[in-house]
């Protein structure tokens, strides 16, 4: 798996985090020296409105997949959160920059039969049914659960 690239994209989002907070704050000053209606305050709003975030919602859905997987016990990487229509393509495309080349599909939802043809829209190959062992919550008071699944190859 790239690493590289989720940690290019680590430094990219705390850049993002970080000018967003500077201009939440310069905002704040805005407002408490000329208020809400003042040109500052119109300038302000033009140039948060045009900031434009790193990484698509589809991207940044597969950099928490890498996460998540870069976190658990797992040599299998899964996803159990869904995409909408406008994030396969950037999904995908991310998870091939981040070095995936397999993963199990686990969500249970409603948009699972469009989430599987998105994905093979996208090129990635159905190979199958496919269960996975994983740590459990501690909660649940079990060490491990199996889930049932989709195997997936990206290509």
């Amino acid at each position: 798996m790239n690493t590289t690239y989720f940690d290019e994209m680590t430094a990219n989002c705390i850049a993002w985090e970080n000018a967003k907070k500077e201009r939440d704050a310069r905002r704040e000053q805005i407002f408490q020296n000329y208020g809400w209606k003042s040109p500052e305050m119109e300038a302000w709003k033009a140039e948060d409105q045009a900031a434009v975030r790193p990484y698509s919602n589809g991207a940044m859905k597969a950099y928490f997949v890498f996460k998540q997987h870069c976190a658990s016990e797992s040599t299998e990487v899964e996803i159990d959160s869904y995409c909408w229509d406008s994030e396969y393509h950037d999904f995908v495309e991310t998870l091939r920059k981040l070095g995936i080349t397999e993963f199990t599909l686990t969500n249970h939802s409603t948009a699972l039969m469009d989430n599987i043809h998105g994905l093979i829209a996208e090129g990635c190959t159905l190979i199958g049914a496919h269960t996975i062992t994983k740590k459990c919550p501690l909660w649940l008071g079990e060490d491990h659960e199996t889930v049932k699944g989709l195997l997936f190859k990206v290509n």
